[in-house]
């Protein structure tokens, strides 16, 4: 069975520094031998979440909100591999990626008070890698991104197993002026589908 790779590119523009260094991520799964797909969250019509409220979502854990985050949910419960790519805004994602992890509260509803197994065709190993980008300098200014994905992976049941937190990149296109992110985008998801297809070998069931 192929190994499926999802990238999200959940920046305010196109062709920004952290879709740079997804797709570089996804060049490597690809030369690990996975099939990719990459959603770019900006061309998509994506609402808020408004299930905080008035749990239109708790019946059944579907959400209520009819626009283009239907077509995205099925493929964030098949992917074997999980790529989220941020910029960094006030210490935290995008909020074209917050509103997306939002419109997961229908997922977490069925996981956590519906008690669904919201990923019965997969096995419960999956692997998620985030991608962040910030202009300040050090690791505390990604402490909240990482927080948030993190959650994100948990109620996706995906391990968080590795992330690329790039400091003092400000300007678009100034991550291509470090040769040494681009390689690190590639060598971490090239390890991590050489990983999974590994753990396909070692799966009994």
């Amino acid at each position: 069975m192929d190994t499926k790779v999802l990238g999200i590119a959940g920046s305010a523009r196109h062709g920004g520094n952290t879709e740079v260094l997804l797709d570089r991520a996804l060049a490597g799964a690809r030369d690990a031998g996975a099939v990719t797909e990459k959603t770019v969250l900006l061309d998509l019509d994506l609402n808020p979440c408004i299930c905080p409220t008035n749990e239109d979502c708790l019946p059944e854990g579907i959400c209520s909100v009819m626009d283009d985050m239907q077509g995205l949910y099925p493929k964030l419960l098949e992917c074997d591999l999980l790529l989220v790519a941020s910029p960094i805004f006030f210490r935290s994602v995008s909020a074209q990626l917050k509103a997306m992890i939002d419109r997961c509260q229908a997922l977490w509803v069925r996981k956590y008070r519906l008690k669904q197994d919201i990923t019965p065709r997969r096995r419960s190993r999956r692997l998620g890698l985030f991608i962040a980008v910030g202009g300040e300098k050090g690791e505390r200014g990604f402490q909240g991104a990482v927080l948030t994905v993190r959650a994100l992976f948990v109620t996706l049941n995906v391990r968080y197993a590795a992330d690329l937190l790039v400091a003092r990149i400000g300007r678009q296109g100034n991550v291509l002026r470090h040769p040494e992110y681009l390689d690190q985008a590639y060598d971490l998801s090239f390890r991590l589908v050489r990983e999974e297809i590994s753990s396909h070998g070692s799966d009994t069931r």
